[in-house]
C-alpha cells in the first residue's frame, strides 16, 4: 500500500485519494462464527470502494451500491461484540442487516460487516 492508497474495509482492495485517517482500516468482514475472512476470495477483488459525502460507497458488478456512513459511532457498549482477526480478538458492532445481506449475496455465504471500535487498532 503506498502513503495515497487508503484501505476501508482490511479485506477488500485498497482506493487512491485523499480521505479520513479514521476511516483506515475501520470495517473487516466476518462469518457466522465471528472470523475475519481472508483477503484471498476473488469477489473481494471485485469491490470497488470511495468515499463520498462521508459515506464509503462500496460497489461490485451485478449489485446495487452500498453506502455506509464514516463517521456514526456506536456509543452504547452492550452494541459491541467480538470478532477474531488471526487470533486476535477485537471489539467490533455490526453495519447491519442491509450491509450484511449485500456481502452475503456478493460472496454466496453468510457474511457479516462489522465496525471496529475506536479503540481498536489493526496496525497494533
Amino acid at each position: 500500500m503506498t502513503t495515497s492508497d487508503f484501505q476501508p474495509i482490511y479485506q477488500c482492495p485498497p482506493i487512491a485519494g485523499p480521505v479520513k485517517p479514521a476511516a483506515q482500516l475501520r470495517w473487516l468482514l466476518v462469518d457466522e462464527q465471528s472470523q475475519a475472512l481472508g483477503r484471498d476470495d476473488p469477489a473481494l477483488k471485485q469491490i470497488e470502494l470511495s468515499i463520498r459525502f462521508d459515506y464509503l460507497v462500496i460497489r461490485a458488478p451485478g449489485m446495487l451500491r452500498l453506502d455506509i456512513p464514516v463517521d456514526v459511532l456506536e456509543d452504547d457498549e452492550d452494541a459491541f461484540e467480538e470478532a477474531q482477526l488471526d487470533g486476535r480478538a477485537l471489539r467490533v458492532v455490526s453495519e447491519g442487516q442491509l450491509a450484511d445481506a449485500w456481502f452475503s449475496k456478493l460472496l454466496e455465504r453468510p457474511i457479516r460487516l462489522v465496525k471496529l471500535h475506536p479503540d481498536e487498532d489493526l496496525n497494533a
